[in-house]
């Protein structure tokens, strides 16, 4: 059921969902890693049983579980609550996932990482190591999941700009395997040089080739290292978000998506590739009327080329939070740049996707029906 208003209906369509995450098996970091790093990735069993990864010597607890068994119950806003693995193969199958999506009413999704998500803090500073275990990882995801799927299942590789020469490399592979979408941090990116704005031309040839083959650049939440800002606080100097880190969420809540973005646009990336096309996954939404606030206030003394909010919105898409105010964002930007994302099958997902239309109350059935499905399919259907 969809709810518009006060008004109920029943969906006539299939979705097209912004935010589906896998669960990665356990070799997803080692299939495909070089001979002379198998030392640098591997699995230990501690005095109690338990499994753990450890990633350039040091245990990697991103994920407490990171072999996902138990599995914390899709939707159930407890992560206390688990079930067998075993009961859902669709977590780390593709077919299986695909049985998934005909019950759920999903006509194709976008697929991001779970543990992968935190990679970026655990490599540190390591460059070489970083971009050597996302080439790893990235095809175990092709092998595994496909990057277009049935065009159904558009898995996500993940890639950082910290080495541009390697990075267009990794995105003209990943093309050239049928890829759609990818997945990049939303923080400042580290380099030989050091830390760089993404907007910085040094990136223009990525971001030329992304706008060229017409892949969209999903910025998803992860690790970006923005607890270095929150830990002379808190203590938490890296991000655990199975852990109680509340004050360091509220002190970087939005910051590094709206950074990221801010630096994109004021840095130029956006007019010098006008048909870049972008999305913010769980990121929520409520720092975009700031933003865009911001960009008005300053915008008209930058002399930059072109009215930042202008190019914001020509380029950018936005996934909210089902429990965002999202008829208030349609305020503030395109609703044609507004996309339906459920998160599935975490813990603090939407346990059936679709339910997400019940949150898009003052919204028309038109409207609706873009947010639901026809944006989202706009930017990854092939042209």
């Amino acid at each position: 059921l969809a709810t518009t208003g006060e008004e109920t209906q029943m969906l006539d369509y299939l979705m097209y969902d912004a935010d589906n995450h896998l669960y990665e098996g356990r070799d997803a970091f080692t299939r495909h890693l070089p001979a002379d790093r198998s030392r640098d990735v591997y699995w230990i069993t501690d005095e109690r049983g338990r499994q753990h990864v450890v990633v350039g010597g040091k245990v990697w607890d991103f994920i407490p579980n990171p072999t996902f068994d138990p599995v914390a119950v899709a939707g159930a806003l407890d992560r206390r609550k688990v079930e067998p693995l075993a009961d859902h193969p669709e977590y780390q199958d593709r077919d299986a996932r695909l049985a998934t999506f005909d019950s759920q009413g999903i006509e194709a999704s976008l697929m991001f990482p779970t543990m992968a998500s935190g990679l970026e803090e655990v490599v540190g500073d390591d460059i070489e190591f970083h971009r050597t275990i996302l080439w790893a990882y990235n095809r175990w995801l092709e092998e595994e999941w496909g990057f277009a799927y049935h065009d159904r299942i558009f898995a996500t590789p993940m890639i950082t700009l910290s080495d541009p020469t390697d990075a267009e490399r990794m995105l003209d592979w990943a093309i050239g395997n049928g890829c759609r979408a990818i997945m990049l941090g939303s923080g400042p990116v580290l380099t030989a040089a050091g830390y760089r704005s993404p907007g910085d031309p040094m990136f223009d040839g990525f971001w030329g080739r992304c706008a060229e083959a017409g892949v969209l650049v999903c910025a998803h939440i992860a690790a970006t290292g923005y607890n270095r800002y929150s830990g002379d606080l808190t203590g938490n100097y890296t991000w655990k978000p199975f852990k109680n880190q509340t004050l360091d969420s509220l002190i970087n809540d939005g910051r590094a998506i709206s950074d990221f973005f801010a630096a994109m646009t004021w840095h130029g990336a956006l007019t010098r590739h006008p048909k870049l096309r972008l999305l913010s996954v769980e990121n929520g939404s409520d720092w975009v009327p700031r933003l865009l606030d911001l960009f008005r206030r300053y915008g008209s003394r930058s002399g930059l080329p072109e009215d930042p909010v202008e190019a914001f919105h020509r380029c950018v898409a936005v996934t909210p939070h089902w429990d965002d105010p999202i008829a208030q964002l349609a305020e503030h930007i395109p609703v044609e740049t507004i996309v339906a994302g459920s998160d599935f099958p975490h813990y603090d997902a939407l346990a059936t996707p679709t339910d997400f239309a019940n949150a898009l109350g003052g919204l028309g059935t038109g409207d609706v029906r873009k947010v639901m499905r026809e944006n989202l399919r706009s930017l990854l259907v092939a042209t």
